[in-house]
């Protein structure tokens, strides 16, 4: 029976088959936890939603009658960010590069390479059924499907499958599945409800693109244990920056970029941790790795202590940045104790706080927080969290001017227009910027000299998240024929 009932949560959940009625992503996840917590016996499937929608409201208005006070309650239960694949997948690189290849075999028995060779086959197996082969009506079509993919009829996949593909990696795949799946009456939470769930011989894949952001922890948790607290991040830290550091380097090849960068002021010593000299902009670039997770936060005074507590001092950095170039000040030293001058004029700085970890709804509010809660300063940067830095570098490679028109506007907003909340997705945000159509608006309700009432608390949400939704499609066609193009006499 739990087969079948996978198997319509399934086609609800991508729209091959509604029949749930149940509203958003965040309900259905919520509601596959909560249905392996459930004994199911021999009811019905609707039955059991309704019984879940009445514990939900339940549980919604005991929270809304606690005394603490969670600012974001509506946004935590309702939204649900997703962003490109193979992005989501590269913040795992960051663990990789802080071992390397030997320490990554010794701790889990099987090559990175060969865990990010599963894990897309069987992203492409999943997306293939459901973007793919249920929508061919042709019957040679789909035998076409059958040939690429063992199985592709079935939403689920089983061992013997994957063992198809790697037929000289038994052992391996063995170890990788045990690590990347669990079995579904097991979870323990809604994390792990985003994992891959075993039910008997076959395994299910629901949430892809949580699954990939939760594999960070998975491996994260088990490289901690081995390394000690400590030095995982000391480690963690400098590999996030020099990974950034890397794919700035990549991205702008004919521009400078500095890191590292020392300067004293004010009876101090100071650092860069990246800076990119473009066409009309000095990009500073702050990079946090520390473990922030929104969700954790049940009321705003945590919230807001967490948040300080992991870019905080990012943010006192920028501001001393802006303070020693306001001041005319422009020499700085390397890593090896060369001077080098930037000269400023001409330039308008930017200044942007990347974290490895999503900040979720927060990242477009840091400006509005009120003095009680959090220090104001005087320069609020951009927040992109590593996967929206993967994702716009992206447009970069092929869009320098776009990419700078959006750092110029989106900064200036921020600045001087602190009281609007311009949607919660960063890649929403982006788009909306530097879409000709919507130009005339842009200059005239949200740019500093045109602004009214720039006193006034205002939320401006861009509807349905179309431009997310153009940056997910179009990264993730390509992450995948890209991979099926060239593994196409493996698999």
């Amino acid at each position: 029976m739990l087969d079948d009932f996978l198997n319509i949560i399934y086609d609800d959940y991508y729209d091959i088959n509604r029949t749930l009625n149940l509203s958003t992503d965040k309900d259905v996840i919520n509601f596959v936890y909560y249905l392996s917590n459930y004994k199911c016996g021999k009811k019905d499937l609707n039955k059991i939603v309704l019984d879940f929608k009445k514990s939900k409201q339940k549980k919604y208005k005991e929270l809304i009658n606690e005394s603490s006070k969670d600012i974001f309650f509506s946004e935590k239960k309702t939204l649900h960010f997703t962003y490109p694949f193979r992005e989501t997948f590269k913040r795992l690189e960051i663990l990789y590069d802080m071992i390397g290849k030997i320490k990554w075999k010794e701790i889990f028995g099987y090559d990175f390479e060969l865990l990010y060779t599963v894990v897309t086959v069987i992203i492409c197996r999943i997306v293939l059924f459901h973007n793919t082969y249920v929508q061919i009506k042709n019957a040679e079509e789909k035998e076409e499907c059958k040939n690429l993919f063992y199985n592709v009829e079935n939403c689920y996949f089983t061992k013997e499958e994957i063992f198809g593909y790697f037929k000289n990696n038994k052992k391996e795949i063995e170890m990788i599945l045990n690590d990347v799946s669990i079995d579904f009456y097991d979870q323990k939470n809604t994390k792990q409800t985003c994992m891959i769930l075993k039910n008997g011989e076959k395994y299910y894949l629901f949430f892809i693109w949580d699954f990939l952001y939760n594999l960070y922890d998975i491996f994260a948790d088990r490289i901690k244990k081995e390394l000690g607290n400590d030095e995982f991040n000391d480690k963690k830290g400098k590999s996030f920056e020099n990974l950034c550091f890397k794919n700035i380097k990549q991205t702008f090849p004919d521009f400078k970029v500095y890191k590292s960068l020392q300067y004293d002021y004010r009876k101090g010593n100071h650092e860069v941790d990246i800076l990119l000299i473009l066409n009309k902009t000095i990009v500073m670039f702050e990079c946090k790795s520390g473990l922030f997770d929104i969700y954790k936060s049940d009321d705003d005074g945590k919230l807001y202590h967490d948040f300080s507590k992991v870019y905080g001092n990012g943010y006192k950095t920028i501001n001393t940045f802006n303070d020693y170039v306001c001041d005319g000040n422009s020499i700085f030293r390397t890593k090896d104790g060369k001077k080098i001058q930037i000269d400023f004029r001409n330039y308008q700085i930017i200044y942007i706080n990347l974290s490895l970890y999503n900040i979720e709804f927060l990242q477009t509010n840091v400006q509005k927080i009120k003095s009680d809660k959090i220090h104001p300063v005087k320069i609020y940067p951009i927040c992109w969290n590593f996967i929206d830095f993967l994702t716009f570098t992206s447009v970069a490679c092929a869009h320098y001017d776009l990419f700078e028109e959006y750092l110029i506007k989106r900064f200036n907003m921020i600045n001087q227009n602190k009281m609007l909340t311009f949607d919660y997705d960063e890649a929403d945000v982006f788009g909306f910027l530097t879409d000709p159509s919507q130009k005339e608006f842009v200059e005239k309700y949200l740019l500093k000299n045109h602004s009214p009432n720039q006193n006034i608390d205002m939320k401006f949400m861009i509807s349905n998240g179309i431009y997310r939704k153009e940056f997910n499609e179009g990264l993730d066609k390509q992450y995948l024929f890209e991979f099926i193009e060239s593994n196409n006499k493996q698999i």
